[in-house]
């Protein structure tokens, strides 16, 4: 396979405590035929700042949104539409790559349109849960893509995929945009396979907003906007995607009744306490799929 063009987008807000670093991986990555698309979303001179860190190359360009936190479903599809690259993929401006992410994940995404990699979900530093688990590893090198896969824990996922299998962009939405986005990729490529290197490291930090107080409210209405979706068939899902999805957006609505409650009756609490204690009562994906369809996979 020739040298293809990866294009990495990276939406941007508030972002100046932690862009260095997630720069930073990228250009430490062993593939470097890259371009970084940083699409800007609160007006801050970002190349300015990372020239202040000694950081300077070619490979970073800036796509604006024109406003100020419009969502990362918006910033996202701004850096799509300036993207150049035969491939796309993600980066948080919070999180950071492994060295040979892109290395790992082109191989899968170039024979089956799209590909994910193992995310690995740090609070604080600390290592507290991964996409894979080890029941998964079992299957080989690279792990078939699946929605229970993608919907399960909680843990997000970034595709790597080969722009012309479809026409896709980020729907809009409080929360879990992402979600929907990877369901109609998967679609899409229904061949999507898992890599087991643990190529994107996911942090997430006191006052993020997957964090703040407004989360479970947030997530409440993301998660009955996306149900009136998947019924309406307003998004592009294979029909057996679009059961497992509705079914665990359906169960994960639900829960957050009792999450929320939870919150407001323990000021103590936090919204990451409260995802670890669901997180831990999590059912492997041949137990949801048991429950879902009745029978045990083959």
């Amino acid at each position: 396979m020739a040298d293809p063009l990866i294009s990495i987008i990276m939406p941007t807000n508030k972002a100046a405590d932690t862009v260095v670093r997630a720069v930073s991986s990228v250009l430490n990555q062993t593939w470097a035929q890259f371009e970084l698309v940083m699409a800007v979303d609160d007006g801050l001179d970002y190349l300015a700042l990372l020239q202040k860190a000694g950081i300077s190359d070619p490979r970073i360009r800036i796509a604006s949104t024109g406003g100020n936190g419009t969502g990362d479903w918006n910033a996202r599809n701004a850096g799509l539409a300036a993207a150049k690259g035969t491939f796309i993929t993600l980066l948080d401006s919070d999180d950071a790559y492994a060295p040979e992410r892109l290395a790992h994940m082109l191989p899968l995404a170039d024979s089956d349109g799209a590909a994910l990699d193992d995310t690995t979900l740090f609070l604080e530093d600390q290592m507290i849960a991964s996409l894979l688990h080890p029941e998964d590893l079992h299957a080989g090198p690279a792990i078939p893509a699946s929605a229970p896969l993608i919907l399960r824990d909680r843990v997000p996922v970034f595709p790597m995929w080969r722009r012309d299998i479809a026409d896709l962009a980020w729907r809009q939405l409080p929360h879990a945009s992402d979600v929907v986005f990877s369901l109609e990729l998967l679609s899409a490529a229904p061949a999507m396979r898992v890599t087991p290197y643990a190529g994107y490291l996911y942090y997430k930090r006191q006052g993020s907003m997957t964090l703040s107080d407004s989360m479970t409210e947030r997530s409440r209405d993301a998660y009955h906007q996306i149900i009136a979706g998947i019924v309406t068939g307003e998004y592009a899902l294979a029909s057996e995607v679009s059961d497992i999805a509705l079914y665990e957006i359906a169960k994960n609505l639900n829960q957050a009744i009792p999450f929320g409650r939870s919150l407001v009756d323990d000021p103590s609490l936090t919204h990451e306490m409260c995802a670890r204690t669901f997180n831990a009562q999590a059912m492997t994906e041949a137990e949801r799929y048991a429950v879902f369809t009745g029978k045990t996979p083959s």
